[in-house]
């Protein structure tokens, strides 16, 4: 299969998510184009992006209220990160809603997004914050336009921090554990995915 034929097969209606971001990312179209606005539309009314909308609790939340990473790929933080890497649109008032809820309840006293899965109002500890979990949701709100939100300039500041080890005061045993993508999670050592994840933020 040659290049065009594999971008035929990615711009089939079948899966208009895949659709969408073929135009936006692979053809780049500008968001504005008719086919554009169709295929984004389409997708937002199709699997998955209209199940994992349809679950959504008014608050903004996903299975239950707090930080949100618990259950593990089906609470609020991820369903977060998969309607960015689905290509969700972020002027849809459920995604903007999510969006808020992440920043009023994920960002732990640090900067970072901490991984606590509590069913608590506050923040995640400090010591919960990794570095897959942060680029992952700063990804995610840079794609949904939260660039300039100030919890968001917090989050890449702890990033750029906890990558080069200026500026940190304590590192964390069962979080990030040290600079270079250090991280308990994985004995301490640099972490491939926390490193994809962050570099995919920053990029």
């Amino acid at each position: 299969m040659d290049s065009s034929d594999l971008i035929s097969w990615l711009l089939e209606p079948d899966d208009p998510a895949v659709r969408h971001l073929a135009l936006r990312r692979l053809l780049d179209r500008p968001v504005d184009d008719p086919e554009v606005v169709e295929a984004r539309a389409t997708a937002m009314a199709a699997e998955p992006i209209a199940s994992i909308l349809a679950a959504q609790h008014p608050e903004g939340f996903w299975e239950k209220p707090g930080p949100g990473y618990a259950t593990k790929y089906r609470g609020t933080v991820w369903q977060l990160i998969f309607l960015d890497q689905l290509g969700a649109d972020p002027a849809d008032e459920r995604v903007r809603r999510a969006c808020e809820y992440v920043l009023a309840h994920s960002v732990a006293a640090t900067g970072g997004f901490g991984a606590s899965g509590a069913a608590v109002d506050r923040p995640p500890p400090p010591a919960s914050v990794i570095h897959c979990l942060n680029g992952n949701l700063v990804r995610a709100l840079v794609g949904f336009g939260w660039l300039e939100d100030p919890h968001v300039q917090r989050a890449i500041e702890w990033q750029a921090r906890a990558i080069t080890g200026e500026g940190v005061e304590r590192w964390y045993a069962s979080g990030t554990s040290g600079p270079a993508f250090g991280c308990a999670a994985n004995d301490d050592l640099p972490c491939g995915w926390g490193a994809a994840k962050e570099l995919l933020a920053l990029a």
